[in-house]
């Protein structure tokens, strides 16, 4: 599947990259926006999130419960949704891509962009 342009063109990203952005989820009790910054890798319009844990980590007990987040990335905000890589084949081949060595027992999340909103002009 290609990038959608606002990915490939306003944010400048490569398939296969890696990055540090701010993941916005929203809290599972207090209902409020929680943020965190995150290594994410690009891959094919999606951005993959991963963690050693789901149990005692917010921000992935937060996507399980709603799913609707934010990604903060340059300035720019992407309006998207999350979810569990259930996937086994594609799990291994995001944590492969990481740029750190491989720890082949985390978990994984996609963030799939729904709308783009840019923030920074240059």
């Amino acid at each position: 599947m290609p990038a959608p342009p606002y990915i490939r063109v306003v944010m400048n990203l490569k398939n296969e990259s890696s990055m540090v952005a701010d993941l916005t989820t929203i809290g599972r009790k207090t209902g409020r926006p929680r943020t965190v910054e995150l290594r994410f890798v690009y891959r094919n319009g999606c951005f993959f999130a991963s963690s050693s844990r789901v149990q005692g980590k917010h921000w992935c007990q937060n996507m399980l419960k709603n799913p609707a987040v934010e990604l903060t990335f340059r300035g720019d905000k992407l309006s998207c949704t999350a979810k569990q890589v259930t996937d086994e084949n594609l799990r291994r081949q995001i944590l492969s891509l990481r740029g750190s060595p491989a720890q082949m027992d985390r978990v994984v999340f996609e963030i799939k962009p729904q709308s783009y909103q840019g923030v920074r002009r240059s």
